[in-house]
């Protein structure tokens, strides 16, 4: 039964594209979805080269879906937070295996986590948030690690997602004078130029834009949209060394103007988060992505490629 699943699955042999963000040690750290444990990762890469050919997405784009062979896996990680050096550069190191990290550029030049990663770096324990002044009522985040905590923490970010950028930074304000962060480098945050430029000179990684802001690109001026994906390419592009050819959205948000937009601006796509394989159909300024997490062992990835 599952192999027939997986050759339904795998029609027309498309391209599974996954979207990690950043990698963790194996016990500690960040009890956050976008914090993937180094164990886990290693099991992954065991589990896709058993099944998949890994490539890089250049290799990937030239050859398109419908390409006869074996099954083709592209890893992307997005944002360029500190456990890619930490943790994801040894793993490419050892491995040598193609990936492609989507860097935003806004945290890099500052040195300051985006709004989200402050959230998920403050709320490492139980907490009790009280946002009625804003509207937005009372949070009790439970104490446990694991995916229930993580639903109420997810359930808060998606909510601050669906607010204005200057609304939601003055709420994330008030969220962390209620817990603040811990003091030194924060649990989650950017990495800086130099380490940026360490994992970008490893042979088969390729950097990408993700925009300057990290705001939600359909949420705000697309001129202004524009102007952050292209000043997003030009850092990382003189930071690197590298040509910066792809583009990832913010949480996967566009519009048609938007990547009308990425087009133009000359890159050569652009990766969304639809939770789906790339096939044949797909527009190339919006390829599809699955996006893998915390909760997700190798156990629960394979189901995962099962299920798209």
């Amino acid at each position: 039964m599952l192999g027939l699943l997986r050759s339904w699955r795998l029609r027309g042999n498309p391209v599974t594209v996954l979207c990690y963000h950043t990698i963790g040690p194996d016990i500690g750290g960040p009890d956050a979805w976008t914090v993937l444990r180094a164990a886990d990762f290693r099991a992954h890469l065991s589990a896709l080269q058993q099944t998949h050919d890994i490539v890089g997405l250049d290799q990937a784009i030239a050859d398109g879906p419908g390409n006869r062979g074996k099954p083709r896996a592209v890893l992307t990680f997005d944002d360029g937070e500190a456990g890619n050096h930490r943790h994801l550069l040894p793993i490419l190191t050892e491995r040598q295996i193609p990936v492609t990290i989507f860097v935003a550029t806004g945290q890099i030049e500052t040195g300051q986590p985006y709004w989200f990663d402050q959230i998920m770096g403050a709320l490492t324990a139980s907490a009790a948030i009280d946002l009625t002044d804003h509207g937005f009522g009372r949070w009790n985040i439970p104490p446990n690690p694991g995916p229930s905590r993580w639903a109420a923490v997810s359930a808060l970010l998606e909510a601050l997602k669906r607010v204005a950028p200057d609304r939601r930074s003055t709420i994330v304000a008030d969220i962390l004078s209620q817990h603040p962060l811990p003091a030194g480098r924060p649990p989650l945050g950017p990495m800086t130029r130099a380490e940026l430029a360490e994992i970008a000179a490893i042979p088969g990684v390729t950097i990408g834009a993700h925009s300057h802001c990290h705001n939600l690109l359909d949420q705000i001026p697309v001129d202004e949209a524009e102007a952050s994906m292209a000043r997003s390419r030009s850092l990382l592009q003189g930071w690197t060394g590298q040509e910066v050819a792809h583009f990832a959205w913010p949480n996967g948000n566009h519009t048609p103007a938007l990547r009308q937009r990425a087009r133009r601006l000359g890159f050569r796509s652009a990766s969304a988060l639809d939770m789906r394989l790339w096939r044949a159909s797909a527009d190339p300024y919006a390829l599809p992505r699955l996006g893998i997490g915390r909760y997700d062992d190798v156990t629960r990835l394979r189901l995962r490629l099962l299920e798209t």
